[in-house]
Formats: structure tokens, sequence, C-alpha cells
């Protein structure tokens, strides 16, 4: 069921920068999505779960005539589209009911640990940007969060005492996450750089050299550059962190019921986690499965 009426224009706008500047992909790919995406929603101001689905859009004596492979783009769009707005906690998965989520077959794009490693070793903390950058990393893959989330968090969410990290998505949708031992030593050397001017007011973890808030287009050039400047030979973009972090830890042994958790598909609050996964347990799960736990 809709949470309440969304405008159409600020989801695919939201859809656009995730395509953009987390899954790094090309102008022409997200512009072929959105263009899709705008047929389907037409001149409506509010989002309508309805004309999303096949047997009202693809079945409408107006594009009843439409090619087979055709379709299969639009409905690929579609899919993504509202895969997307699940994941980021816009509809309840339940809407999915009459809808066929085409799933990528091949596995999300991920770095090995060592290439993790030599993107987070590629800076040191002997200044504030590149201490910033090196923590940012690590914080990512460490946590598996969302760039949203990341540039979201606040110093006050980082629990060094206890190495656990409160993280909130769309719609105040929260989670507990552990900090592994290696990203709390970044951590720790990082936020003295962060809070040596007092001129500093701003309450984000991560920000610009002038205290500014940092956006996603900060962070995906972040990563995309430091890429680079390491000879990391691939493609990339933010969220191959998030993709790494889970593989590795699957890769490790853990459940994909606790990856699940951990990455925040579930909607849960803080005061729910312990119902589903207990605090302790998670704890145990990425200790053993993370490579920097």
């Amino acid at each position: 069921m809709m949470k309440q009426k969304l405008e159409i224009n600020l989801l695919v706008d939201s859809f656009k920068d995730f395509l953009i500047y987390e899954k790094g992909m090309s102008e022409n790919t997200v512009s072929a999505y959105l263009s899709d995406i705008n047929k389907v929603s037409g001149k409506e101001k509010y989002f309508d779960i309805e004309k999303f689905l096949p047997s009202t859009y693809l079945k409408s004596s107006k594009n009843k005539n439409y090619s087979g492979s055709t379709k299969k783009r639009i409905q690929s769009s579609i899919n993504q589209f509202l895969k997307y707005l699940i994941d980021e906690n816009y509809i309840e998965n339940i809407e999915m009911n009459n809808i066929s989520i085409m799933t990528e077959k091949k596995l999300p794009n991920v770095l090995s640990p060592s290439e993790i490693g030599i993107l987070i070793d590629f800076y040191d903390h002997d200044l504030f940007i590149s201490s910033r950058n090196k923590t940012i990393i690590d914080f990512m893959y460490s946590t598996g969060c969302r760039v949203s989330e990341l540039i979201n968090v606040e110093e006050s969410d980082i629990d060094i005492e206890e190495a656990f990290v409160r993280l909130e998505g769309k719609g105040s949708k929260q989670r507990i996450v552990p900090l592994g031992s290696k990203v709390l030593i970044n951590l720790e050397n990082y936020l003295p750089l962060r809070n040596k001017d007092r001129k500093n007011k701003n309450n984000k973890l991560f920000i610009s050299k002038s205290y500014k808030n940092l956006d996603r287009t900060a962070v995906f050039r972040i990563i995309k550059s430091t890429g680079v400047k390491a000879g990391i030979n691939k493609e990339l973009y933010p969220h191959i962190l998030r993709h790494s972090a889970a593989t590795h830890m699957l890769e490790g042994g853990c459940d994909l019921r606790t990856v699940q958790e951990f990455l925040g598909h579930s909607s849960v609050s803080t005061t729910q986690i312990y119902t589903k996964v207990t605090k302790a347990f998670l704890e145990e799960a990425f200790i053993e499965s993370h490579p920097r736990s």
C-alpha cells in the first residue's frame, strides 16, 4: 500500500541521482530509463502504482503494437524504478504482487578485498581531506551504507565505545550497524582533524573543507577519482562498495538474512532491530564474516 501521496517528479529525480552517482550508469542509459518511466507516468502529478502494472501500461491499446524488445526494455525500466522505490522505503514490497521483477542475471560489480584495501590505503591521516576520503571509503565498505545514508549520518550517530553507528534512510528508516576495528581506527584519526577548527558548526560526520554538507556528486567524485589515482582498472562508483560488502560477507559464511538486515533491506527501526536480529548476533556475524571487522 502507498504510505502517502508522492510527487512523481521528485521520485524520478531521486532515481536519476541514484543511477548516476550510486550505480555509475552512463548518461545515455539513464536517459533511456527516465524516458520510459515518464512515458508510463504520463502527466500525473502523483505516483500511481496502477500505472506501472504491465496489465495497465504494456497491454493498453495505445502501446499494444510495441515490439517485443521495446516492451522488454520498458518493463526493465519499470522494474528498476520500482525496485529502487522499495529499497528506499518509498513504497511497500507487497505492492509488487502483480509485477514480475526482472532481476539482473549477472552479479553486481564488486571489488576484491585487496582492491578495497588499495583504495583505503591510498590515503593517510596527515591532512583533513586525505583523512576524510580514507574514512569515507572505509566507512561505506565497512557499514554497507548507501550514499544517502553516508551524507546524512551525524557525529552523534557514532558510538565509538560501543562500536556501532545508527544509520537513517528514507522515511526515517533506521538501523544499527556494527563498526569494525579497522574503521574505528580511521574514525578516531579523522574526528580530531574534523573538529580541529572551532568555526565548524556542522553536525554531519563527513563535511567539505569549508564545513558544508557533502552531496551525492561529491562522494561519487571521491570514489571515482580515488580509483583512477590508485590504479584500480574498474569503473568505480559508491554503490560498488555496498555490493562488495554484501558479497564478501556472504562469501565469508554470513547467512543471507543477516546480510539483508545489515544492508537495511527490511523496514526496521532502532527498537525493532533486536526482535529480528539481536545486536549481539549481528555483531558476532559481522566480526566473523566482514574482512574489516
